[in-house]
């Protein structure tokens, strides 16, 4: 008897460190195997962190979608029999909503690992298809997506359980992430740093930090921002250098970016879409405070005592957001880094997670 998580791969993505973090934890009560359908790349991937209790199936998929893929993976879960199938993003999750209708033995779980508006087509679809099957259970990350979720399909069963992440190990030593931010540090060795992580897209939202940080330059020209991620959009990449902003820096993809919040004053989420990304998270781990839009998901991990939360998605309003830290005296940006400590181990350790999943899993 076993958990099973379905998932499309273990590329470097937040859904993907938070199946193997989850994976981890209960292999320690519980048989646990991950099933990646798709191909995961070689040199970014996070199999290496997968416990070596945990048994990985790679099927190495190359269609998204395909009826003999169907067949073969409920093949393979009739020989695994699992109590429970767990499944993660959309690509998986149409091959397990449809394993539903036919093998109604195990318990399902889906977590939504982004916002409500990410999932809205495909909650439709499931909502029309209820009388097919209603055997999955919803996991949101948060109570303001779940909110949505219900206002929209209060027949759908969902559940709140936030992302849980062990505390962020770093890396890179701490004079590696200093001479990191000495490049960027041209005016001031004294800098207010800001770090965004994330590959380049438009529920990011870079446009706004942007636009933003061009605007603080004029009253704090010692504030740098870095922004870390793949430029999937090169339209929008190319808005952002046209934009020109002198003080914030797009360096790319860079292996474990959390560790350059060690030398941060705070990680700054412009999003427009959110669930509960795994880096708020890391940082709140390492006492790093959050200022963010009220994204999703965020609004109910980022509060005064740990963070600031703008009113809306506009620059005006986003700008006023980090000069209310930038104006804040040092003690009270300590009480921020503190309380972004005290956050984490109260409400986002693994283990706390783990926990609420056994319950609903259903195997006490």
């Amino acid at each position: 008897m076993s958990i099973v998580h379905i998932i499309s791969s273990l590329n470097i993505g937040g859904a993907e460190n938070f199946v193997v973090q989850l994976a981890n934890e209960k292999t320690k009560h519980k048989t646990v195997k991950i099933i990646s359908l798709g191909k995961t790349n070689s040199n970014r991937n996070y199999i290496h962190a997968v416990n070596q209790k945990v048994e990985l199936i790679e099927l190495g998929w190359k269609k998204k979608y395909s009826v003999i893929q169907f067949y073969q993976l409920m093949i393979l879960i009739k020989k695994l029999m699992p109590q429970v199938i767990h499944v993660h993003l959309h690509n998986p999750f149409y091959y397990v909503f449809g394993m539903s209708i036919f093998n109604r033995k195990p318990r399902y779980i889906h977590t939504l690992h982004s916002s409500f508006q990410n999932w809205k087509r495909v909650l439709t679809i499931v909502n029309k298809l209820r009388f097919l099957s209603s055997k999955i259970l919803h996991v949101c990350l948060s109570n303001a997506i779940a909110k949505d979720i219900k206002s929209q399909y209060p027949r759908i069963h969902t559940t709140v359980i936030p992302n849980g992440i062990q505390s962020y190990r770093h890396a890179r030593s701490k004079e590696d992430v200093k001479s990191f931010w000495k490049t960027f540090e041209t005016r001031s060795e004294n800098s207010f740093k800001f770090l965004a992580i994330g590959n380049i897209s438009d529920n990011k939202n870079y446009k706004l930090l942007a636009l933003t940080f061009e605007a603080i330059a004029l009253k704090y020209p010692n504030v740098i921002g870095v922004q870390i991620g793949n430029p999937t959009d090169q339209k929008l990449s190319n808005e952002l250098k046209e934009i020109g902003a002198s003080n914030l820096f797009l360096v790319g993809p860079k292996e474990n970016a959390a560790d350059f919040l060690l030398e941060t004053d705070a990680l700054i989420i412009s999003s427009i879409e959110e669930g509960m990304p795994i880096v708020a998270l890391e940082a709140l781990s390492m006492g790093v405070p959050i200022i963010t839009t009220p994204a999703g998901g965020m609004v109910d991990v980022v509060n005064e005592n740990n963070g600031i939360i703008s009113r809306n998605f506009e620059v005006q309003e986003f700008k006023k957001t980090i000069l209310k830290f930038l104006d804040m005296n040092f003690e009270k940006r300590m009480r921020l880094s503190k309380n972004a400590k005290v956050a984490f181990e109260n409400n986002y350790e693994i283990s706390i997670t783990a926990n609420l999943y056994k319950v609903n899993y259903g195997l006490d």
